[in-house]
């Protein structure tokens, strides 16, 4: 049965709302001439006696279940911070159906999130689903929601084999989303050697950007360490001289006013480009040289002249049993880890704990700059990566597919190796177009922001993108797969 969104009663398959709900919905309210200093207490009785329960407790009640799940999921307790969801639903929705508004989507977005985390795909969707049938609050969450619902379907149906086409979804405004941008082949920067390369380094410059959007740089943060210890900082705000997705103002706080009138990146370019030259660049996730990257290519610049270095690849080997937990390697989970001051999303700041970070790891490892450099092109493990090319046998559910590992597997890739091909399976080292299965350790499928894909991974994705029908599963899906030919 369908929902009538506003008095929240069954309203029937092909109505949406009661007619009798409808009349008193438009009717005008009447308004009384009262002072403004009423208003707001007004207001709060109105709500109060809505709900049945003081509307000012509403607040704090919000700010402690908010924390709560925080907490909650920062711990991994995913399945208890679903158990104080739940219940907040419920009492959003009788809320909306006592007039009190719409629903909160925030509270339907972490249920699907927890949801996809924990992989119960048809929980994520029967909560998106839930939220759709409800009064929604104003603002952009809502449409974002009602997207991801979309997308949940999609890729379940993907899961299931179907080869269904990609949703087209649509704006705010209703008219339809341009088309993704067609991917651009950046020529790779020319590796560059320090003048010292077989000297220890111990200065260093540690860089993090903010981006108004997917790509247009507004902000960037520099830390210089000399000696082993931090010497200064600088924050440059930059005009994009592009739009600011509301998204990204709420996770670093930048707005077009605070850039306007700043320089743009094609005069602060050439000034960054001069400080760092011949200097070794620290910084955490691929994402902050990425976007410098492609700074340079539309503003007609050569690549900067330096040494870059990965924190997040250097912690995964420094730290590698805090890949245990699942909470992956994200600059705010390692800068708790070891009780490194900073707010988050700030450039300079986030460029000063991936300075921190570094010096952490040199001195845990052993290892100086030199060497680290060396070390982040290894495998996690140290160990040199083994061949475990292989044809399958003759029969079996995975006769006739191809397929490759990546990650940390629970079991040996060896073992891997010679369970697909017992299956049936054609067992490859590197991905190409033949590949039909990439398989990933489940560690790696639970990523976060600021963690990284294998070089495998990130070229299925590829090659999914230019049409080759290679499906990325996780290792317990793997196994499902095999266990059928016991």
């Amino acid at each position: 049965m369908g929902v009538c969104a506003i008095c929240g009663k069954s309203a029937g398959f092909l109505r949406s709302r009661h007619p009798e709900c409808e009349t008193l919905a438009s009717t005008p309210p009447v308004v009384e001439d009262r002072p403004a200093s009423d208003f707001g207490q007004s207001i709060y009785g109105s709500l109060s006696e809505k709900l049945g329960r003081p509307y000012e407790l509403e607040v704090s009640r919000i700010d402690a279940v908010v924390n709560e799940v925080n907490r909650l999921k920062r711990e991994g307790k995913l399945e208890e911070a679903i158990a104080v969801l739940l219940p907040q639903l419920d009492l959003w929705e009788r809320d909306a159906a006592a007039g009190a508004g719409g629903v909160a989507p925030w509270y339907y977005e972490q249920a699907a999130i927890v949801y996809r985390k924990l992989k119960r795909f048809d929980d994520e969707i029967a909560v998106l689903e839930r939220f759709a049938v409800q009064q929604h609050a104003p603002g952009v969450s809502p449409p974002q929601l009602l997207k991801r619902l979309k997308m949940a379907k999609w890729y379940a149906l993907k899961r299931s084999g179907v080869d269904a086409p990609r949703p087209i979804l649509e704006d705010d405004m209703g008219r339809r989303a341009p088309p993704p941008p067609v991917p651009v082949s950046y020529p790779k920067p020319p590796p560059i050697k320090l003048a010292a390369d077989q000297q220890p380094i111990f200065d260093f410059i540690a860089l993090d950007v903010e981006t108004a959007n997917a790509a247009s740089i507004c902000s960037i943060g520099l830390a210089h360490f000399k000696s082993g210890e931090l010497f200064k900082t600088l924050t440059i705000l930059v005009d994009p001289e592009d739009d600011f997705d509301p998204t990204n103002i709420s996770i670093h706080g930048i707005t077009p006013e605070d850039v306007a009138g700043k320089p743009n990146m094609a005069r602060v370019f050439p000034v960054i480009a001069a400080a760092l030259s011949d200097v070794l660049v620290v910084h955490h996730s691929h994402f902050d040289k990425t976007a410098l990257n492609r700074a340079a290519i539309k503003h007609g610049a050569g690549f900067l002249p330096c040494v870059w270095l990965d924190t997040l690849r250097v912690a995964r080997r420094a730290w590698p049993s805090l890949a245990d937990d699942g909470r992956g390697y994200g600059l705010a989970r390692l800068a708790e880890e070891f009780s490194i001051g900073f707010q988050h999303h700030d450039a300079a700041e986030d460029a000063r704990a991936a300075g921190l970070l570094m010096l952490r790891a040199m001195n845990d490892s052993g290892l100086d700059l030199v060497q680290w450099l060396r070390r982040v092109e290894e495998p996690i493990d140290g160990k040199e990566a083994g061949k475990h090319a292989r044809e399958g046998a003759g029969s079996g559910p995975l006769l006739g597919e191809v397929i490759v590992f990546t990650g940390k597997l629970d079991i040996a890739r060896e073992a891997a190796a010679q369970l697909a091909a017992d299956a049936g399976c054609e067992v490859a080292d590197t991905v190409s177009q033949r590949v039909t299965i990439l398989v990933v350790g489940d560690q790696d499928l639970r990523l976060t922001k600021g963690q990284e894909k294998s070089s495998k991974h990130r070229k299925a994705e590829a090659l999914i993108a230019k049409g080759c029908a290679i499906k990325i599963v996780g290792e317990s899906d793997f196994k499902r797969l095999i266990s059928m030919n016991t």
